[in-house]
């Protein structure tokens, strides 16, 4: 089923959808563009390259509480946190960041322990993936089509979006993405012509390229393995690095976090945050401890994480080349750089 509108008319199409759940779409900010639950249709804004932080808060909230107690009373009378899940859509995202919740689906529900916040969440929501524009050049720190990931890839969405002029074409890629289009009363049919032009957008966006180093997922799993004791390199590599921690917050692939207490007037919350292996303390053991004392062990940690233990373990590797960690960087170490000079050694 394939559908259009008017980029003119896509706040209709948004009040629409929050009429059916919450409407996480992207919101032009000071800074930039990032997605946001929408409170007026009219914010929704799809004049935007990609998002500062990726969308994965929509499944994997940077805080999120889990128990509230009174401090002196017994456990049991703990209250857990209601999740009280809605339809929700997630609406205009990039097919790398896409591809992203497919990977992030490994961890929180493909490993026998089954994260429930993170399902729920999944299977309540609608993506509605969002092409990149093929008439723009990728940004300089984008890699993503060097990983398989097409400029226009539908994969993974339920409905899939390309603009074409001053339209928006939205195809419906599984059976819940045909329901909610058949459901549309304010899209009108889409032409013959408007079919072909998807299709051809589909199939350029598979040549559009954004960096020209393949990288295929066992040689350099195989390359940071054989690496990993080189001290030099990864000194090299590091060098400049502040251990921010800003290139794994704004990472849709990076999922860890750490579970702590609050406390305050005798009202205490359990919740969980994201952490990140490029801090300090991340590694700190209780008896004082600390196995990655040096910088260059935890750049070496994220990087071999992303391009070598992942793809040991489970396949695919660990990065989409959305380029936000080049960008976020303060001193602009780019991940896709370490790779290309890892193939090289």
């Amino acid at each position: 089923m394939l559908k259009k509108t008017s980029i003119s008319e896509i706040s209709d199409l948004a009040a629409q959808l929050m009429g059916k759940g919450a409407l996480i779409a992207p919101v032009r900010e000071e800074a930039g563009f990032n997605f946001r639950e929408i409170s007026d249709a009219k914010q929704v804004d799809l004049n935007f390259y990609n998002t500062i932080i990726s969308p994965k808060s929509a499944f994997f909230p940077q805080t999120e509480d889990f128990v509230r107690y009174q401090t002196g009373k017994d456990i049991l009378e703990a209250t857990p946190v209601e999740l009280n899940i809605k339809p929700a859509f997630l609406f205009g995202v990039r097919p790398c960041d896409v591809k992203s919740f497919e990977i992030m689906d490994i961890h929180f529900t493909g490993t026998g322990a089954v994260d429930p916040y993170w399902q729920k969440r999944r299977e309540a929501a609608a993506i509605f993936g969002y092409a990149f524009d093929l008439n723009t050049p990728a940004d300089g720190a984008d890699f993503y089509s060097t990983l398989g990931i097409g400029a226009a890839d539908p994969e993974g969405s339920d409905v899939f979006m390309i603009k074409k002029g001053d339209d928006l074409l939205l195809k419906a890629i599984t059976p819940k993405g045909e329901k909610l289009l058949a459901e549309m009363s304010v899209l009108s049919d889409a032409t013959p012509d408007d079919l072909n032009y998807f299709d051809d957008t589909v199939a350029a966006g598979r040549a559009f390229k954004t960096r020209f180093t393949c990288v295929e997922a066992k040689p350099i799993a195989k390359k940071f393995e054989d690496l990993f004791g080189n001290t030099e390199f990864w000194e090299k590599v590091s060098n400049a690095c502040l251990s921010c921690g800003a290139c794994t917050f704004v990472c849709p692939t990076c999922y860890c976090f750490d579970i702590c207490d609050e406390t305050l007037f005798g009202k205490g919350t359990r919740r969980r945050v994201w952490d990140a292996c490029m801090f300090t303390d991340f590694t700190l053991e209780a008896s004082g401890h600390n196995p990655r004392t040096k910088v260059y062990q935890r750049l070496r940690q994220k990087v071999c994480h992303k391009y070598s233990y992942h793809i040991r373990k489970y396949g695919p590797i660990s990065c989409v080349g959305c380029g936000r960690c080049t960008r976020a960087c303060p001193v602009n170490i780019d991940i896709f750089s370490i790779v290309d000079e890892a193939m090289k050694a």
